[in-house]
């Protein structure tokens, strides 16, 4: 990409380090509405999937652990405690690595000189 204007990368560091005041809502809100730069586009599609991506896996094991305790055989039952304990701690350690992704990208987008 080639040097973008000030707002271009404010906009795109802001679409990241919403994380810290309004994630998933304000990158997918740039995203939308400044569809024209590329560069941003590119850069709030990235930080709303990488927002949004520890609550479509928190879902997903809220699913599965729902499933196996609807399930009648009792050692899927049993064994969904361990099961669910270990998706939450992998949930866990990807929303802290995305935080971190998301506030590292912020600033590099912010000072990065093209």
């Amino acid at each position: 990409m080639d040097n973008q204007s000030t707002t271009s990368r404010v906009l795109s560091s802001l679409a990241y380090l919403s994380i810290l005041f309004l994630p998933v809502i304000f990158p997918l809100i740039i995203w939308i509405v400044d569809r024209q730069d590329p560069y941003v586009k590119h850069h709030a599609k990235a930080a709303f999937w990488s927002q949004i991506f520890p609550a479509i896996y928190v879902l997903v094991t809220l699913l599965i652990f729902f499933i196996m305790g609807a399930s009648g055989v009792e050692q899927i039952r049993s064994a969904g405690g361990w099961i669910f304990a270990t998706l939450t701690v992998f949930a866990l350690l990807i929303a802290l690595l995305l935080y971190i992704y998301n506030l590292a990208m912020g600033i590099s987008v912010l000072i990065k000189r093209q």
